[in-house]
């Protein structure tokens, strides 16, 4: 059977329906928007809760006052592990 035969078969199927790879690909795509999205909300979260912490629990996690302040300033897409 030649290359162009296959291809034509493969294509001709029934059980195949047009543009669901195209779809699901989408979907895929908004997923992962959705879960960076909310990951740099969390992040954005976590930053202002540094603030909130006292001296001990600060120096319990090895951050200085200054450290933190530091880190809360910093803006919510300036996400170095965002790749975890």
């Amino acid at each position: 059977m030649n290359m162009k035969a296959t291809l034509v078969g493969e294509e001709a199927s029934p059980h195949r329906k047009p543009g669901a790879g195209g779809r699901l690909r989408s979907f895929a795509e908004l997923w992962r928007w959705a879960r960076r999205m909310d990951r740099l909300v969390q992040l954005r979260r976590e930053r202002n809760q540094l603030l909130e912490l006292s001296d001990h629990q600060l120096r319990d996690i090895g951050l200085t006052r200054h450290e933190a302040a530091r880190e809360s300033r910093r803006h919510f897409w300036d996400d170095i592990g965002w790749r975890r």
